[in-house]
C-alpha cells in the first residue's frame, strides 16, 4: 500500500496536481520518514488541501474535517480477506468496506472481481467506482543481482493471506519435476511468525523432498525487483486470480504468470490442484522455451499496456474534479 501510495502522489503531481501523503498514526512525521523524494507531511498540513484520499484510515479527531472535504476510499483489501477476517470475529472489516462505499463521496475498487462485489451495496448509485490497479512502470529497471541456478525458476512472493496461500505451488512442485525435472521453485515474502509451519511443511516431507524442490526461501523482503527480474515463470497464489502489485511488477519484466484465473494471462490452474498447477506450468515453460517464442515480449507488451501508473492516474483526475464541481 505504501508503494502504491507514493506512486499515485508522482503520477498525480506529474499531472500539475500538489498531491501529499499524511501518516494516519503520526500528526508529524519524523525526518526519517523522508524516502527520497517522497516525504509524509503533518495533519496541520492535510486539512488544507481540497481531496482526502483514504487508502488506510483517517484519525478519529480528523474525522469532522473529512466531512468538509471531497473524501475518496481506495479499496486495497480484498473481500474476500476482509469476510474472513469478519467471520472469524476478528474485526467488522467486510461492513467497513461497505461503511465507507456509503459515507464517502467515492469509493475506488482497484479490480473488476471487488468492484462486481462491492457495486451491489452503492446505496446512493454512482459512488462505487473501478479503476484499475496499476504500478510505477519508471522503477523497473532491469536488475541482473540474482542469478537462479535452476530453470525454470519459478517465482512466488506474495505476502500470505488466507486467500493467497504459498502452499499448493510448494506442494505441486514434485509434479512439476516429472514433467520438468530441473524446475524449482523460489518463494520469498513469508512471515517470521509461522516460521515453524513452513519448516514443516517442506522439511518434514518424505527426504525432505519439498525442500529440495526449492531452490530459495526467504522471509519478508523489502525489495523483490532483482528475484523478479530473473525468474522464468511466476505462479499467483490468490485464488481469485487478482492480479497483485507483485504480479504486476513480475510481468512488467516480462515473466509470465499461471494463475487461478485472469484476463492477463493464458495459463490457468484448477484452484488447489496440484497436478493442474504442474499441467500449466509445464505449458508455459514449453511456450516460453520454444523456438522463435515471442512470450516474454507478449506479457511485457500487456503490463506496459494495462498496468501503467501514468495512465490509470488520469481517472482518478477526472474523479476528483468531479467530485470538486458537485461539492
Amino acid at each position: 500500500m505504501y508503494e502504491s501510495v507514493k506512486n499515485q502522489c508522482k503520477y498525480e503531481r506529474r499531472e500539475g496536481h500538489r498531491s501529499e501523503c499524511a501518516i494516519s498514526y503520526e500528526r508529524e512525521p519524523g525526518p526519517d520518514r523522508k524516502d527520497g523524494w517522497f516525504a509524509p507531511i503533518s495533519w496541520d498540513e492535510a486539512k488544507k488541501a481540497d481531496v482526502w484520499v483514504l487508502h488506510s484510515n483517517i484519525p478519529g479527531e480528523l474525522v469532522e474535517d473529512r466531512k468538509k472535504k471531497v473524501s475518496v476510499a481506495v479499496l486495497h483489501g480484498p473481500t474476500e480477506h476482509m469476510i474472513f477476517k469478519e467471520w472469524q470475529k476478528e474485526d467488522k472489516a467486510f461492513n467497513l468496506h461497505v461503511s465507507l462505499l456509503w459515507k464517502m463521496d467515492a469509493t475506488v475498487c482497484i479490480n473488476t472481481h471487488e468492484y462486481d462485489i462491492m457495486k451491489l451495496y452503492d446505496e446512493k448509485v454512482g459512488r462505487c467506482r473501478y479503476i484499475p490497479n496499476s504500478i510505477d512502470l519508471e522503477e523497473l529497471k532491469l536488475d541482473r543481482a540474482w542469478e537462479y541456478d535452476n530453470h525454470p525458476a519459478i517465482l512466488c512472493c506474495d505476502t500470505p493471506r488466507v486467500e493467497k496461500l504459498p502452499f499448493h505451488i510448494i506442494w505441486a512442485m514434485p509434479y512439476i519435476r516429472e514433467r520438468i525435472p530441473e524446475a524449482r521453485l523460489n518463494v520469498y515474502s513469508l512471515l517470521l511468525e509461522p516460521i515453524e509451519m513452513w519448516r514443516n511443511v517442506l522439511c518434514r516431507s518424505h527426504k525432505r523432498y519439498l525442500e529440495d524442490c526449492c531452490e530459495t526461501v526467504q522471509l519478508a523482503n523489502r525489495n523483490l525487483k532483482p528475484f523478479m527480474a530473473m525468474a522464468d515463470i511466476g505462479f499467483n497464489n490468490n485464488y481469485s486470480g487478482i492480479a497483485s502489485r507483485v504480479i504486476m511488477e513480475m510481468m512488467a519484466y516480462g515473466v509470465p504468470v499461471v494463475s487461478y484465473g485472469g484476463e492477463y494471462t493464458k495459463y490457468h490452474a484448477k484452484i488447489f490442484d496440484l497436478h493442474s498447477i504442474a499441467e500449466q506450468v509445464e505449458r508455459c515453460w514449453k511456450d516460453l522455451t520454444a523456438p522463435g517464442s515471442t512470450l516474454k515480449e507478449e506479457t511485457l507488451r500487456y503490463a506496459q499496456e494495462n498496468f501503467n501508473r501514468a495512465k490509470h492516474v488520469k481517472a482518478y483526475i477526472a474523479l476528483y474534479e468531479e467530485l470538486l464541481e458537485k461539492k
